[in-house]
């Protein structure tokens, strides 16, 4: 996995990568193709909190299409990057239950969980193509498209 997402997102070359789903990270990679890796740098580095983990998820139609899980350590270097899967990927559609079986998941398995974004497909690419991000967050929002629990209290305030 050379070119990986661990590449796409600027993360270290020495992340681990684990539990990756094939499918939903080829999906990712189409997602963020057009993608500057240093804005998701520092998304990781400003949003996910030292010693904890971030997992975001995109739904096409009913389907968990893609997702990410950032685990960084104390000094706020990421160490892990996986997919979700299992039970986690067969939510039936609901953004909120796959969310919450999502954080628990983090919670019981990696770091604590500081971020969870579940957002539409739609939604989220308009999110990456977005000058103002916390704008697209909130239409996002507005349309029914995201679920965002735990917010890290920077992007909370970003957000206000």
């Amino acid at each position: 996995m050379a070119d990986s997402i661990v590449d796409a997102l600027a993360l270290d070359p020495s992340s681990v990568l684990r539990n990756v789903d094939q499918t939903q990270w080829a999906n990712l990679k189409e997602l963020l193709r057009d993608t500057a890796p240093k804005d998701l740098a520092a998304a990781v580095r400003t949003f996910v909190s030292a010693g904890s983990s971030a997992v975001v998820g995109i739904f096409d139609g009913n389907l968990l299409w893609a997702s990410l899980v950032v685990s960084v350590d104390s000094s706020g270097a990421p160490e892990s990057v996986s997919t979700i899967d299992g039970p986690m990927a067969d939510s039936g559609g609901d953004m909120a239950k796959a969310a919450g079986e999502a954080v628990r998941w983090v919670q019981a398995h990696q770091r604590p969980c500081s971020l969870c974004l579940f957002v539409d497909k739609v939604h989220a690419e308009a999110l990456l193509r977005a000058s103002d991000k916390a704008a697209a967050l909130r239409t996002a929002s507005a349309a029914g498209g995201l679920v965002l629990s735990p917010v890290p209290p920077a992007l909370a305030v970003a957000l206000a």
